[in-house]
C-alpha cells in the first residue's frame, strides 16, 4: 500500500502546475512586484518529464519568473557594488532590473552605508549638477559577498539556484481547520529550495536560509477505512478522514515538543542553527524517526499501516518553514 491511489491522485504534481500558479501574471509580463520575467530559451521545445511515468511534453512557458527575497536582494546589490569596483551605478536602472521602486533601493543603499558595508561617493558635473554616485565596497575583504548571488545569476535561465518562482499566495500556510491542497504549491517551493542547497554545497558554502523564517508548520491528513476503499477510492468513501494544522515557533532551538496525532504522539526535536534549523520528527511509541525537515529538503511524510485483515490507515504530513 506504499503506492496507493488515494495519495497519488490527490497529491501528485504534473508539469503544468507551475504554469497554473502563475496565471495571475500577464502573457507579456512587465517587471513588477519584484518578479523578474526571463524569456524561456526552451519555449515550445520538447522536454522530458520525470514522474511515475517518463513522458515527453512541450514546454509552453514563454516566460520564466524569479523573485529574490529581501535577504537575496541585499546580497545581489552588495555584489553589484563589488563588481562595479567603485564605478557609478544608475539607481533607476538597477531598481528596474530588480523590479523594485527607486525608493526601496535607495533605502537599502542607505542602510548598507550606515552598516559601513558600502561607501557612497557623490559625483558632480563641471556645471555643479549632480551625477550618478559611485559606490565602493568597504566591508570585510572577500571575492564576493555571502553566497555570491548577483544579477547574472538572477537573470540566467540555465542557473537555477532557488530563487522564488511561485505565486505569493503559496507563501501562506493557512492556520485553520480546513485542508488545503498545498502539496502542488509546496512541491514547487521545495524544488527551488533543493536547488539552493545544491548550489551552496557545490560552492562549499554554508547552508543558510535566505529568509527570516520564524515558524514551523505541519499540515496533516489522516484516513482510516477498508483496505479496498483506500486503495481504490471509486469503490466508496473512506470511513474516517480528518486533517489539521500545527504551528510552532522555531526558537528557542535545542528543545522538544510533543504533538498529539490521532492515535499517535509525535515528538518534534528542534535542532540545527538559526540559519538552518532542523526538525526531527519521531513516533514516540516505537521510537521511529519519520523524517528530518529542513528548509533545503522536500518535507513530506507518507505512511500506510494495516490495522487488521480488512482495515487500514494512512496519513500524510507536510511541513514548512514560514515567516509568519
Amino acid at each position: 500500500m506504499s503506492d496507493n491511489d488515494l495519495l497519488r491522485d490527490k497529491y501528485t504534481v504534473n508539469h503544468y502546475d507551475e504554469d497554473e500558479l502563475l496565471e495571475f501574471l500577464p502573457e507579456r509580463p512587465e517587471h513588477k512586484y519584484g518578479f523578474i520575467a526571463i524569456k524561456n530559451p526552451d519555449y515550445l521545445k520538447d522536454k522530458q518529464a520525470q514522474g511515475i511515468l517518463e513522458t515527453t511534453y512541450c514546454d509552453e512557458r514563454e516566460y520564466l519568473f524569479r523573485k529574490p527575497t529581501v535577504k537575496e536582494r541585499r546580497e545581489i546589490v552588495i555584489n553589484t557594488v563589488i563588481e562595479g569596483n567603485g564605478r557609478p551605478i544608475s539607481i533607476p536602472k538597477l531598481a528596474r532590473l530588480l523590479a523594485i521602486s527607486v525608493r526601496t533601493l535607495q533605502t537599502l543603499l542607505k542602510k548598507l552605508q550606515e552598516e559601513k558595508i558600502i561607501e557612497v561617493i557623490p559625483r558632480y558635473a563641471k556645471s555643479g549638477a549632480r551625477k550618478c554616485s559611485s559606490y565602493k565596497y568597504i566591508g570585510p575583504p572577500c571575492e564576493f559577498y555571502g553566497t555570491g548571488l548577483n544579477l547574472h545569476i538572477l537573470y540566467s535561465p540555465g542557473n537555477d539556484v532557488g530563487f522564488r518562482h511561485w505565486a505569493w499566495k503559496s507563501q501562506f500556510f493557512s492556520h485553520d481547520k480546513t485542508w488545503h491542497d498545498l502539496y502542488k504549491l509546496c512541491k514547487i517551493k521545495f524544488g527551488a529550495r533543493v536547488k539552493r542547497g545544491e548550489y551552496l554545497r557545490q560552492n562549499n558554502l554554508p547552508l543558510a536560509v535566505p529568509e527570516d523564517i520564524k515558524f514551523f508548520v505541519l499540515r496533516y491528513a489522516y484516513w482510516k477505512g477498508r483496505i479496498e476503499t483506500l486503495c481504490n477510492k471509486s469503490r466508496g468513501e473512506v470511513q474516517y478522514s480528518k486533517d489539521g494544522t500545527v504551528k510552532l515557533a522555531i526558537e528557542p532551538l535545542n528543545r522538544t515538543e510533543t504533538v498529539p496525532f490521532f492515535d499517535y504522539t509525535l515528538q518534534l526535536e528542534f535542532g540545527g542553527s538559526k540559519d538552518n534549523p532542523e526538525i526531527t520528527i519521531t513516533d514516540v511509541a516505537d521510537k521511529e524517526v519519520l523524517g528530518v525537515f529542513t528548509w533545503f529538503t522536500e518535507n513530506v511524510i507518507e505512511r500506510s499501516y494495516r490495522i487488521d485483515e480488512r482495515m487500514a490507515e494512512q496519513f500524510f504530513i507536510l511541513g514548512d518553514f514560514t515567516t509568519k
